[in-house]
Parts: C-alpha cells; sequence; structure tokens
C-alpha cells in the first residue's frame, strides 16, 4: 500500500541524499556520459592563438625650450585618427587577401562579414594602464588566429602601419601648420606694406608739420624771429647811417656850391695861400663800416663756415684794402702846409688889402676833392637804399616764414592725433608680423624636426612573438565546467524522477507529531512475481 504524505513535499538535506543514493548508478551514468560527449566536443574545437605587441609613445628627442612641436594631439585623439586610416576596409582587406587569412570563411561570410569579424572581434588596440592606474603612454595590439605564426606576423604588421601612420600625420600637421602661418604671414606682410606705404605718404604730405619735429620747427621758429629782429635793427642802423649820409651830402653840396664860386670869382693878386684846415661837420660812413654791419648780421644767423659769411668777409678784406689806397693818394695830393717862417716874412705892401690872410683860397684839387666826396655819399646812399630794399623784402620774408612755422607748430595738435592713428595701426600691425615671423621659424624648426623623426613617435617596446601554447579553447576549464554540469543534470534527473513517484522517503519528511508505528518496505507487482507464493504470503502479511 502507497501511503501519500499529508503536507507538500520538503527538500529536506536527507531526503536528497536519498534521492541520489537510490539512483547512484544512474547519476553517476548520466554524469560520466556527458562529460566524455563534452570533452570530446571542447577537444575538438579549433586551437585560437594570439599575438600582441606593445607600442610606446616616445617623448620628442630636442627638448622643448629649443624646439617647442606644432603637433599638440593627446595619445587618445592621435590613437583614434590613426585607427581609422589603419583600421580602414581598405588596409585590412589588403592584410586578408595579401596574408590569406579567413580562408574557410570566404564560403560562407560575404567581405563585410569578415571585416566586421577581423575589425571588431579578432584584433584589438587597447591603450595600456600606468602603475598608478592612469593611462600611460602605450598601447596594445593584440591579434588572435589559429595559425601562430600568421598571427605574429599580422600583428607585425598592424604595428608599422601604426608607426607610419603616425609619423606621416605628424609631419602632414607640421606641415599644415608651416603653410598656414605664411599664408598669415603674407597677409600680415602685406597689411604691414599697406600701412608703411601711408604713413610714408603721411609722412611726405605733412613733412615739417609732424609730432616728431616739434623740437626742429619751434627752434626754426625761434631762429626766424631773432633773425628778424636782426633785421629790423640793420634796417635801423641803415636808415641812421642814410641820414648821417643825407647831412654830408648837404654839406659836401654846398661846400662843392662855395668853391666852384670862388674859382669862378675874379682872382686877387697871386700871394701864397695859406691852406687852412678843412673839417667835417659829420665824417661820412665807409663802405667798409657798412660791410662790418652786415657781416654782424649774418654772424648772428650763420656760422662761419656758410658762403655768406666768406662773401662778406672777403668784400670787408678788399673794401680795406681800396680804402687804404685811396687814403694814400688823398694824403699824396693833399698840398703842404704853409710855412709859418715864410709868412712872417711877407711884407706890408704884398698883401692887398680886403684879403683875409686866415682864410684860404680854393683851388681846382679843392673841387675835384668836393666832386668826387658828394659823387661817394651819393653812391653810399644808393647803396643803403639797396641795403634798405633788400631788408625789407627779406622783412617780408622772415615775416612770411614765420607765419608758415607758426601755422605748423599750431596745426602739430591735429597732425598728432592723425599721426597716433596711423602709427597705433602700424604699430599693431608691425608686432603681429614679427610675432608671426617668430612663429613662421619655429614652425620650420618643428617641421624639420618632425621629418628628421626627433619629435614624439611610436617604438615598439614588446615586439610580438609567435604565440606556443592557444589561449581558446580552454580545455581543461571547459570539461571541468562541462562535468560538473552534467553532474547537475544527473542529479536534476534523480530528483526529478523521484518527485514524479511521490513518496515518503523517510520520516523526516512527516509532520512533527506522527507517530511511527513501523516501517513497511515499498512492494511493487514485478517483486511479487519474481517471490512466488512466498512473495504473496509476505504481501499479504504486509497488508
Amino acid at each position: 500500500m502507497t501511503v501519500k504524505p499529508a503536507v507538500p513535499v520538503q527538500f529536506h538535506p536527507l531526503s536528497l541524499t536519498r534521492m541520489v543514493w537510490k539512483h547512484k548508478l544512474l547519476v553517476a551514468l548520466v554524469t560520466v556520459v556527458a562529460t566524455l560527449a563534452a570533452a570530446a566536443v571542447i577537444y575538438r574545437l579549433p586551437a585560437v592563438y594570439r599575438a600582441e605587441a606593445v607600442v610606446l609613445v616616445d617623448s620628442q628627442k630636442i627638448p622643448e625650450k629649443f624646439v617647442a612641436s606644432t603637433v599638440q594631439v593627446g595619445l587618445q585623439d592621435s590613437l583614434n585618427a590613426i585607427s581609422q586610416q589603419v583600421l580602414s576596409s581598405g588596409q585590412l582587406q589588403n592584410i586578408i587577401d595579401s596574408m590569406g587569412l579567413y580562408q574557410s570563411e570566404r564560403g560562407k561570410k560575404t567581405p563585410e562579414e569578415i571585416l566586421d569579424r577581423m575589425r571588431n572581434g579578432d584584433l584589438s588596440v587597447t591603450l595600456e594602464r600606468g602603475l598608478s592606474g592612469a593611462r600611460s603612454g602605450a598601447f596594445r595590439i593584440a591579434y588572435e588566429g589559429s595559425d601562430p605564426k600568421v598571427v605574429a606576423e599580422v600583428v607585425t604588421r598592424i604595428t608599422d602601419l601604426f608607426i607610419r601612420a603616425n609619423f606621416q600625420n605628424r609631419e602632414q600637421r607640421a606641415v599644415g601648420t608651416s603653410e598656414f602661418i605664411d599664408l598669415q604671414l603674407k597677409q600680415a606682410k602685406q597689411t604691414l606694406d599697406r600701412q608703411e606705404s601711408s604713413l610714408s605718404q603721411y609722412k611726405t604730405r605733412f613733412n615739417g608739420e609732424l609730432p616728431q619735429q616739434e623740437g626742429a620747427l619751434q627752434g626754426a621758429l625761434n631762429r626766424l624771429q631773432a633773425e628778424f629782429q636782426a633785421n629790423e635793427d640793420a634796417i635801423n642802423r641803415a636808415q641812421q647811417n642814410k641820414i648821417l649820409l643825407q647831412n654830408s651830402l648837404q654839406m659836401a653840396e654846398a661846400s662843392l656850391t662855395s668853391t666852384a664860386r670862388a674859382l669862378a670869382a675874379p682872382k686877387p693878386r697871386p700871394v701864397t695861400r695859406v691852406q687852412a684846415p678843412v673839417v667835417a661837420a659829420v665824417a661820412a660812413p665807409r663802405s667798409s663800416d657798412l660791410i662790418r654791419v652786415k657781416l654782424a648780421a649774418a654772424e648772428g644767423r650763420y656760422t662761419d663756415g656758410h658762403p655768406e659769411i666768406k662773401r662778406l668777409k672777403a668784400e670787408l678784406n678788399r673794401a680795406l684794402s681800396e680804402e687804404a689806397q685811396s687814403d694814400a693818394a688823398e694824403k699824396n695830393r693833399r698840398p703842404a702846409p704853409a710855412d709859418p717862417a715864410r709868412l712872417a716874412a711877407i711884407t706890408p705892401p704884398e698883401i692887398p688889402e680886403g684879403v683875409d690872410l686866415g682864410a684860404a683860397l680854393p683851388t681846382q684839387a679843392d673841387l675835384v676833392r668836393d666832386r668826387e666826396r658828394v659823387t661817394t655819399t651819393r653812391t653810399q646812399i644808393e647803396l643803403l637804399d639797396r641795403e634798405i630794399a633788400n631788408r625789407n623784402a627779406e622783412r617780408q620774408r622772415i615775416q612770411h616764414d614765420i607765419a608758415g612755422y607758426q601755422g605748423r607748430v599750431d596745426s602739430l595738435p591735429l597732425r598728432e592725433q592723425q599721426m597716433l592713428g596711423l602709427t597705433r595701426d602700424y604699430e599693431t600691425s608691425k608686432a603681429n608680423y614679427r610675432s608671426l615671423l617668430d612663429k613662421k621659424m619655429s614652425a620650420e624648426m618643428a617641421e624639420d624636426m618632425e621629418r628628421g623623426n626627433q619629435s614624439e613617435r611610436f617604438t615598439v617596446a614588446d615586439p610580438a612573438h609567435v604565440p606556443s601554447t592557444p589561449v581558446k579553447p580552454r580545455r581543461l576549464t571547459y570539461t571541468a565546467a562541462a562535468a560538473l554540469l552534467a553532474l547537475a543534470l544527473s542529479l536534476g534527473l534523480a530528483m526529478f524522477i523521484e518527485l514524479r513517484r511521490g513518496v515518503v522517503l523517510g520520516e523526516w519528511e512527516l509532520p512533527s507529531g506522527y507517530p511511527v508505528l513501523g516501517r513497511i518496505g515499498c512492494i511493487t507487482p514485478s517483486a511479487l512475481a519474481d517471490a512466488g507464493p512466498r512473495g504473496t504470503g509476505l504481501t499479504a502479511g504486509a497488508s
């Protein structure tokens, strides 16, 4: 008789143990068979080998303070850009075709699927981690395949592609930077030339009115004012000399008239004529004196080496020489003074009545001398008139120059404001041009450094080696896992069989408080048939 439990079956540890023990042969058989089958499958899987190469980012050989690199790209960005080039479809397809990869998959998969498998499955490029956990300046290239020699060759080839691509990219960036700076430099040069031309035209147009010429303008204005004052003084002196000469001319003309009348009157009995000294009321100025006045005025305006100074000095020397000769000739023409002893010896009958012995009788020489004096005085007056006219013309010129320079000085604030705008733009363009010129020289040095492979570059720190052991599949691990899975499957199968029978495996499955009177084994019909009459008796007794 089968006894149904009154309560739901609970998975008691003893029940589980009883289940396993009752089906121990089944559990063992299923576990062994499943494990052997899984092992057979696992060991038939193809071996997968993995080759790796570590590429190090080598720093710049030349110190930054001497040559600064124009390529400022981080490793992550540079690696992403280079990966797009190296792992492009064309590059990978070339590697697949040249090395005969994926021969078994070519008839089953499309070329795009094969490229995707190689790019996203078999090939990997990862950044290395430093000791502190941060990313270091290195990255790892790995490839997996069935042939160890082929995977090592693929990694070596891709590593070379990365190194060449990095060199080309850095060189292109350096050349691009240099060309860009060169273009900017040409534009800055054109702008600077245009502003230099504008500034030069402005300086040429307003030459003499520029702010930096203020000192020269003030000096010229002061010099013109001093020249104007010297000219005024010279005009005053010339006018005074003219008045003196006019008075001398009047006296000389009066003396000439009296001498001419005396010579035209009847002559008295010849007597010894006593020459009376003739004293001029006012001495006429000489030519040398006039030249000295001009020389003094010129020395106030010019230096000693000026042609005008030299000319006046030559005229002064010539005038002094001529005056010395004239004085010597006049001294020779002058009659000797009368002898007082002879005058005393003259008897009274020899002197006619009405004749003043104190007065000298005029002679023809006196007439000639008076005429020469009149002529000389008139000539000197004419010279003074010319000088005064020249001085007046020079005064007008000086006044005109003073007005012009004063106008320039008055326009200095406006010119300074205009020059400030032109100079500011010019200095800005000049500073920009110098800065670009320095940058161009630095860019050219950086370009030469990149071409000479002296800048930052990729170097192989750990080249790819031919792997000796496969990385996949891990047969021992997979076999152990298959064995555990087979054991779990057989245990589950034993539990399933017992649960479907729904029998009580022991008193521990009964609720607490139920008394156990005895244990009767389970008697099945097959067991009764095998036992015969004895079995029937047992069955009856058990009932």
